[in-house]
């Protein structure tokens, strides 16, 4: 099974869209469109008949846009939204999201409560052991497992720097797929993706009123 991304484009690039059995790993700058995926793929689902699981650890849930996206409230009666407040939170949603039987499990973001709660080594084993339980959720369940993650600036010897996924190394170890989204031209709502793991190509996508499309 696969869940509809939004872009006929995107969805060519992961291969049919968001995988069931995977856990899928988007990261990218602030104002991406990494939470506008998610709601696209929420819509989406629920529209399909499927149940939801939305780990919301930063407050960045939006049920009126979902509800813009899939044209009807009726859709929000299907997702179950944890508000998690700290890891403790985060981790035992995953209970949640097994309970109510979802076909889709969103984690907007992974990796914020942890950067607060935990340091050094430790924050790698967290987020470490919180991937696995999220790619073993994606298997077992099965179901289709999408999880945000943020950028960081990294330095570089010509002063430019450059912007790498937080905790890239031990995020990828767990993730079955990797996708980076990057912003072209936000005036013009132009977006661009690139599947990181496995390699392969670029997709153009746009944001518009109906959630994630193709560009124009």
């Amino acid at each position: 099974m696969h869940i509809a991304t939004g872009s006929k484009a995107l969805d060519a690039l992961l291969g049919g869209g968001i995988r069931t059995g995977m856990l899928t790993d988007v990261y990218g700058p602030s104002g991406s469109g990494k939470s506008q995926l998610c709601f696209t793929l929420c819509a989406n689902c629920a529209h399909a008949g499927n149940s939801i699981c939305f780990i919301d650890t930063t407050g960045t849930f939006r049920p009126e846009r979902i509800s813009e996206i899939a044209g009807t409230k009726d859709v929000l009666d299907d997702i179950t939204v944890v508000r998690a407040l700290n890891t403790e939170d985060q981790v035992a949603a995953l209970d949640k999201a097994i309970n109510a039987d979802a076909a889709l499990v969103v984690v907007d973001s992974l990796t914020s409560l942890f950067s607060a709660e935990y340091l050094g080594p430790s924050r790698h084993l967290a987020v470490m052991s919180h991937m696995h339980a999220l790619a073993l959720l994606a298997i077992n369940a099965p179901c289709a497992v999408v999880a945000t993650n943020m950028v960081r600036a990294v330095p570089q010897e010509n002063d430019k720097g450059m912007e790498r996924e937080y905790l890239s190394g031990t995020v990828s170890i767990h993730a079955h797929v990797r996708v980076k989204f990057e912003i072209e031209n936000a005036t013009k709502s132009s977006y661009k993706a690139t599947l990181v793991q496995p390699p392969g190509g670029s997709a153009r996508f746009s944001i518009a009123k109906n959630g994630i499309s193709d560009a124009d």
